[in-house]
């Protein structure tokens, strides 16, 4: 065990012991706590260091290792199919934007002008139509409604007086032939006409009344008819003054938007046809690969060169599936090379992927660093990296060393010394990184806690040996360790694997 111990780095070491020496503090707790309190004072011997709690802010170290990659490509097609008629470029060319890099066979136009005329055509109806639309009606169209509702109303004015002129009439034969009914009632009684004389006249009555009814109900009908044809012609009128249907005409917009689009497109591949449908660089950039050569048949979506922004670059790496649960897109990263040890890049976290990736069942993440590239330096696609990415747990907290918290959930304690007297404090705490933590409620700006450390065998003197105490930190009296430095937080990544 003290070999592996060896290879440890010197805080590390010390890191470990205190860890090593929490379960017999814990154990010795324990028994304080369950006891008079007596054995505090029998246990205060100099295997114990003090550590004063300040505010201090948090933080935890991921390191992510991966090699830097192009962080700006593009595949480059043609527009259409056909035949290549020439490549300018080779792989590892510099190239600028707008440069032509391969261009097709010119091929016939016959079919792209025809299609371009029938889109002009289209344009031109889509026009006419948005025009009908927002103008549907001209003074004449209206000054011809409104004669037509002039006519209406006259042929209404003139059915309802023909009306009553056929209805008085069919009334007055009424009255003339129930006038000679009542005569002839009056004869047949006297015995001057027969019976059958006498209906001759009741069914000439009967037929009069009968011909009244139908005088009334044909001029209800031709009354009506003007009517409605009046209520047309009023309400032809008023939609033609309200003027244009906003609905009718936002769709013909929409028609002539959509007529105009499709004339740029074909003027467009007419455009492109003519020059032989040409490849442009979209960036300033370098070749990265040339897929085809003069002669080859190509579809449209043949990628037929890759080009790759030399400018910008990115760290692709991993990252463990437990730093990657505190990881955020933007936060900021140090970026070092292995061929450019003395190189330090700036940048940040620009994307996490959300898929893992398992290796001999270890899971982590791919996540993307775009870094800040110096003008005066040449980087490569490939060069081994590794970024270190700084995680803020806690501003201005109160912190104190992990291994000085005992217990778990609601019954952590730490030992506080009071009056010169050690006392058991029942603690809140908060974020911790595994080596510092973050003390919410139970201790103040000031105090002193108690660490306890094991001593008396050489393996504890091999563990110290470079070991001096960081600010907050008071060693037992007459104990003064050689140089090397106790951290003050960070580092996490270690602790995690150590616990696992």
């Amino acid at each position: 065990m003290f070999k592996k111990l060896k290879l440890l780095k010197l805080w590390q070491k010390i890191l470990v012991l205190l860890v090593v020496a929490g379960i017999g503090w814990g154990i010795y707790g324990i028994c304080i706590w369950a006891g008079d309190g007596s054995g505090a004072e029998a246990g205060a011997e100099e295997n114990t260091v003090s550590y004063t709690v300040r505010y201090g802010d948090l933080t935890s170290t991921i390191y992510a290792s991966g090699s830097l990659v192009y962080a700006t490509s593009e595949q480059l097609t043609f527009d259409s199919a056909g035949t290549v008629e020439d490549v300018y470029v080779e792989k590892d060319d510099t190239v600028e934007e707008g440069d032509v890099l391969a261009r097709l066979d010119s091929e016939s136009i016959e079919f792209l002008e025809e299609t371009a005329a029938r889109a002009r055509i289209a344009l031109r109806d889509a026009e006419e139509a948005l025009e009908d639309a927002q103008n549907p009606y001209s003074e004449a169209d209206i000054a011809d409604a409104e004669e037509a509702v002039g006519q209406a109303q006259m042929e209404l004015i003139d059915a309802q007086e023909r009306g009553e002129i056929q209805i008085a009439n069919a009334g007055y034969a009424v009255d003339r032939a129930l006038k000679k009914k009542n005569d002839s009632l009056v004869l047949y009684m006297s015995g001057q006409i027969s019976f059958d004389e006498y209906q001759v006249s009741v069914r000439d009555w009967e037929l009069e009344e009968l011909d009244l009814e139908m005088v009334k109900i044909s001029v209800k009908k031709s009354v009506s008819a003007a009517e409605d044809k009046l209520e047309n012609a009023g309400d032809a009128l008023e939609e033609m003054l309200e003027g244009a249907d906003a609905l009718v005409v936002e769709l013909k917009e929409a028609e002539l938007k959509s007529a105009q689009t499709a004339l740029d497109d074909a003027l467009e591949q007419l455009e492109s046809a003519k020059n032989g449908y040409p490849v442009l660089a979209p960036f300033d950039g370098v070749v990265a690969r040339v897929n085809v050569e003069p002669g080859d048949e190509v579809n449209a979506n043949t990628v037929v060169i890759e080009l790759v922004d030399s400018s910008s670059f990115e760290v692709s790496a991993i990252v463990d599936e437990i730093d990657v649960a505190i990881l955020r897109l933007g936060q900021d990263a140090t970026v070092t090379l292995d061929a450019l040890p003395e190189l330090e890049l700036r940048g940040n976290v620009s994307s996490i992927s959300a898929f893992a990736q398992s290796q001999s069942g270890v899971v982590s993440y791919p996540v993307s660093i775009g870094v800040t590239t110096p003008e005066d330096v040449q980087l490569l696609q490939g060069m081994s990296a590794t970024a270190t990415i700084e995680i803020e747990l806690a501003s201005n907290a109160l912190l104190v060393p992990s291994s000085a918290v005992r217990g778990t959930g609601d019954r952590e304690i730490i030992m506080v010394m009071v009056d010169g007297q050690p006392q058991l404090r029942m603690v809140t705490t908060g974020a911790t990184d595994g080596v510092i933590t973050e003390v919410v409620t139970g201790l103040e700006d000031g105090d002193e806690v108690i660490v306890e450390v094991a001593t008396g065998s050489e393996s504890f003197q091999e563990l110290i040996e470079g070991f001096r105490s960081g600010e907050g930190f008071t060693l037992p009296e007459g104990f003064t360790p050689p140089g090397g430095m106790m951290p003050g937080g960070g580092g996490g990544g270690f602790f995690r694997q150590l616990q696992r």
